[in-house]
C-alpha cells in the first residue's frame, strides 16, 4: 500500500473493523491502544489547530503510550518514533499542522528509486538508479513539447 492508502485506511479503520470484531476482541488492550492511536492520528492530520487541540494532542500521546505498554504482545517493541511522538504538541505549536511539512510527497519518490535498483540486477545499484532517474527525467522534459507539436500539427 502507498503511504496515502495507509493513511486513509488508518483514518477509517475503526469503522471498517468494528463490525467484524467480537465483543471479546473489542475489550483487548491492543484494540484499546489502536483506538487511542486512531484518535491521535486523526488529530495529527487536521488542517488547522487551536491551542486546545495541542493540549489534547499531548494528552493523547501520553494515553497511547500508556495503552501501548499494557499490550503484552508489544513488549519490547517501542521504537524511537514513540519518543518523537512526545514532541508532537510542541512541534504543532511551533510549526503548525504536520500537513505543512510531512513527507508524503517524497515517499512516492522511493518507488522510482526501487524501480531503478531493481533494474540494476544488484550490481552498481547507485549508478543504475542515477541512470534510470536521468532517463526518466529526460523523457518527462521531452514529452510536453511532443504533446504541443502533435496538437499544433493537427490544427488543435
Amino acid at each position: 500500500m502507498t503511504g496515502s492508502q495507509v493513511m486513509h485506511f488508518a483514518l477509517h479503520s475503526v469503522e471498517l473493523l468494528q463490525p467484524l470484531m467480537t465483543e471479546a476482541m473489542k475489550h483487548t488492550p491492543a484494540w484499546r491502544c489502536w483506538l487511542k492511536h486512531n484518535e491521535l492520528f486523526a488529530l495529527c492530520v487536521q488542517h488547522s489547530f487551536a491551542t486546545s487541540d495541542t493540549a489534547r494532542l499531548d494528552g493523547l500521546v501520553v494515553d497511547h503510550s500508556r495503552l501501548f505498554d499494557q499490550v503484552p504482545e508489544y513488549a519490547g517493541l517501542k521504537k524511537p518514533k514513540h519518543h518523537f511522538a512526545q514532541h508532537l504538541a510542541i512541534d504543532v505549536h511551533q510549526f503548525g499542522p504536520g500537513r505543512a511539512y510531512w513527507c508524503f510527497g517524497f515517499e512516492g519518490f522511493n518507488r522510482v528509486i526501487k524501480l531503478g535498483a531493481r533494474r540494476s540486477n544488484m550490481k552498481n545499484e547507485d549508478v543504475s538508479i542515477m541512470r534510470y532517474w536521468s532517463v526518466k527525467s529526460a523523457c518527462a522534459l521531452v514529452r510536453p513539447s511532443r504533446v504541443y507539436e502533435s496538437t499544433y500539427a493537427a490544427g488543435g
